[in-house]
């Protein structure tokens, strides 16, 4: 009996040769596992960017330079007769009024007077060569009638530089020295919009215009980016109710306006068109004129570090891509780098939070 009670304890102390108790083997190292694709995000394929734009800012149609035209008169003047009214087609020099200026009136009469007395001073003068040649001409009478003529050419240059204010020219001279009325012309050939002068009412030279006048020129679109414009990009003109217009890019501010940050370009359709100056749109920026370019959600991108990445599927779970962003709309994001092939996660931070990453 004694010999098996001290044959249990020494098994139990593990005394006996041979007898060695079990050892207990350490846990196997845990294995980390590849990522899986997980329930926690849905999973997309990036699409092009056909439709989306990059960037919009708002744009005005400037008017042409032979789309508009103000007409008013440069001397005091009183209107005696009016032409047009609003709504009517005219022409590069239409008569649009007709007033008179008494300063006009009164330069006029002075260049018909000089110009008489310059024919008659050069006439006495080939009279006083000829007797000179033969000796019966004195020096001085030559001298005293190129002196005339130069005085009077001198006075009807002066009258008909004031003639050429007003709008006139040497052939209209006789015509206005006589009291007749000064014409005042179209520059560009348009519709009339305006017109404020009424018969009898007088008018100081320099005041607001009598006639204005819209033209339709060539259409020119300046608009204000806030954010500088790639070198390949392609542009259109969004109107309300209509179909986009594409335009072409005809210059590009070279540095930015310090008073808002944006930089102006300037664009004028690629088919021509008539557009009327003051007309309000927008214009677009074609991301899909970009290379390399798609669309993937807003919540696809991770941001770390400076650089964006998107989760991609694999066979074994996903792996980080880097990518470009070369603009954000809303809950959509253009980016360069994710290839057309690759199925990337919605919710990028949400896939990583469920694998236990974050």
């Amino acid at each position: 009996m004694m010999r098996h009670v001290l044959l249990h304890t020494l098994l139990l102390l593990g005394a006996v040769p041979g007898c060695a108790s079990p050892k207990e083997e350490p846990p196997a190292t845990a294995r980390p596992e590849a990522p899986r694709p997980s329930s926690a995000s849905a999973w997309v394929q990036p699409r092009p960017a056909r439709g989306v734009p990059l960037t919009e800012a708002p744009a005005r149609v400037l008017p042409s330079p032979e789309g508009a035209a103000v007409v008013g008169v440069p001397l005091r003047a009183s209107v005696s007769r009016v032409a047009v009214r609003p709504g009517q087609q005219v022409k590069k020099g239409h008569v649009l009024m007709e007033v008179r200026m008494p300063e006009a009136v009164q330069a006029a009469g002075r260049h018909q007077a000089a110009t008489l007395r310059r024919e008659a001073y050069a006439r006495r003068r080939e009279q006083l060569l000829a007797l000179q040649a033969q000796g019966m001409a004195r020096l001085t009478e030559l001298a005293e009638a190129e002196t005339q003529l130069a005085e009077a050419q001198a006075e009807a240059q002066a009258a008909l530089a004031l003639l050429a204010v007003a709008g006139l020219n040497a052939a209209d001279a006789a015509a206005v020295a006589r009291g007749g009325p000064v014409p005042l012309r179209s520059p560009v050939d348009g519709v009339v919009t305006e017109v404020s002068g009424v018969l009898g009412e007088t008018r100081e030279g320099g005041g607001e215009p009598l006639v204005r006048i819209m033209g339709a020129g060539e259409a020119l679109l300046e608009a204000r980016f806030a954010r500088p414009l790639p070198a390949e990009a392609r542009f259109e003109l969004v109107l309300p109710g209509e179909p986009p217009l594409p335009l072409k890019e005809v210059g590009r501010a070279p540095a930015m306006d310090p008073r808002d940050g944006t930089t102006a370009a300037w664009f004028i359709p690629e088919t021509p068109r008539a557009l009327p100056s003051g007309l309000t749109g927008r214009v677009r920026v074609r991301a899909d004129s970009l290379p390399g370019v798609s669309v993937v959600p807003a919540r696809a991108l991770l941001l770390e570090s400076g650089q964006a990445e998107v989760l991609v599927r694999t066979a074994d779970g996903f792996r980080r891509q880097p990518v470009e962003v070369v603009a954000t709309s809303g809950a959509e994001a253009l980016v360069r780098g994710a290839g057309a092939a690759d199925v990337v996660a919605e919710d990028a931070e949400a896939l990583l939070l469920a694998e236990g990453t974050r």
